[in-house]
């Protein structure tokens, strides 16, 4: 998927003609694909009829190959997304407190400080900047790696392993286009983490990198796969999946100027606002379920052991849910998108990406007197998680109002 444009357009002709279409793919294995927003709430609510394991997202037969033969499973990590219950609940408790509301909000002054340098550096960068690569990439990565206790100097190396990681099938991103090369990056992942993770159970630290290092689950210390795991998806997700939004958020804003004026000059709808942008960016494109037992569907049967992907910028732009699904309409109730996933399953860091884009916006918009296009926007080829590579804008700033 390359672009907004296609895809979209290959989601609404599916979602009317073929919801539930069964895909085969040279390189990949067979799998159903669910486009319409009730069928992919349903599903992915059912944790037992429908599984996480063994097949979570959609990954080149070959590289399943190679996964399997290095680390014991097709998925290659271990980590909240690719658990099932009991072992997904278990987990999750690890770092559930750490990503409340109550506890995101105590992070609201960092966010707001950090959202101001990078306001400052766009102005101190003069009247022009690719806003992806020199802003969006940058804010979200900053402040989980403050969380984990990561310091600065890491930015560039988690920067370039999330992108040959998610950018997998990009030949701009990726570190080769074989499968030794997509083992290469989780093992760089892997091997930076272990020295963290040493270190936090010598030299323990107010941070989430102690938590997750000294970890125990049913009284024991978690085991190395599922440790090394959770530190790449936090350190990785963590950031990606909002740094898309708000690259993404900037340019529909763009495009709907009234609706980057109505958001400039109401603050009390911030957190809709962010939450709407999610909404119609929905970084994480898919993930993929296995059935557990024959089920009947739109008048196909899934059968037990057949995988279903659930596309989720097909579900957020169904118009049997949402009116005007292809507006951006910063006033929409957010309760009803799926970017986040639904269920038990739903992001544990939602509601940091929503303070994050909050933030950063609050601090952008009043400050901002025009922006505009300075080039085409190129998007990430991606089918796991997308967004833009790039974006030039010209713009011009004012200074933050006291």
């Amino acid at each position: 998927m390359g672009d907004e444009r296609s895809m979209y357009a290959l989601f609404d002709h599916l979602r009317s003609t073929d919801p539930l279409s069964r895909v085969e793919h040279p390189d990949y294995r067979p799998f159903w694909s669910l486009t319409r927003y009730d069928d992919i709430r349903h599903i992915g609510s059912q944790n037992d009829s429908f599984l996480s394991a063994p097949r979570t997202i959609l990954i080149p037969s070959a590289f399943e190959e190679a996964l399997l033969a290095q680390f014991g499973t097709s998925n290659g990590l271990e980590t909240l997304i690719h658990m099932d219950r009991p072992k997904h609940l278990k987990m999750r408790k690890v770092t559930r407190e750490w990503f409340l509301p109550r506890s995101i909000e105590t992070l609201q002054a960092e966010v707001e400080l950090l959202a101001k340098e990078f306001v400052d550096r766009m102005q101190e960068m003069g009247d022009e900047c690719d806003f992806v690569k020199d802003i969006a990439l940058l804010f979200p990565l900053r402040i989980i790696l403050s969380i984990l206790g990561l310091p600065r100097e890491a930015e560039g190396t988690m920067l370039r392993l999330t992108q040959e990681m998610f950018g997998g099938q990009d030949p701009e991103l990726q570190r080769g286009d074989s499968e030794t090369a997509g083992l290469e990056v989780l093992n760089e992942f892997g091997a930076y983490f272990a020295e963290v993770i040493e270190d936090r159970k010598r030299n323990p630290q107010d941070d989430l990198a102690t938590v997750l290092a000294n970890a125990e689950v049913d009284g024991e210390p978690m085991n190395m796969l599922d440790q090394a795991s959770y530190f790449i998806i936090t350190a990785s997700a963590g950031h990606d999946t909002t740094s898309a939004a708000i690259g993404g958020g900037m340019k529909a804003l763009l495009e709907h100027p009234e609706q980057l004026a109505l958001w400039r000059d109401t603050p009390a709808i911030d957190d809709r606002a962010a939450r709407e942008v999610i909404r119609w960016v929905s970084p994480v494109r898919h993930m993929v379920r296995t059935a557990t037992a024959d089920t009947d569907l739109h008048g196909k049967t899934i059968r037990a052991g057949d995988n279903v992907a659930l596309w989720y910028p097909a579900a957020n732009r169904d118009p049997a849910v949402f009116e005007a699904p292809n507006s951006l309409d910063l006033q929409r109730d957010p309760k009803t998108q799926l970017a986040f996933g639904y269920g038990s399953h739903m992001c544990l860091g939602q509601h940091l990406a929503a303070l994050e884009l909050r933030c950063f916006f609050r601090e952008l918009l009043p400050r901002l007197k025009s922006m505009e296009f300075n080039g085409d926007p190129e998007w990430i080829k991606a089918i796991f998680v997308g967004g833009l590579r790039s974006m030039p804008v010209r713009y011009q700033l004012g200074q933050r109002a006291v």
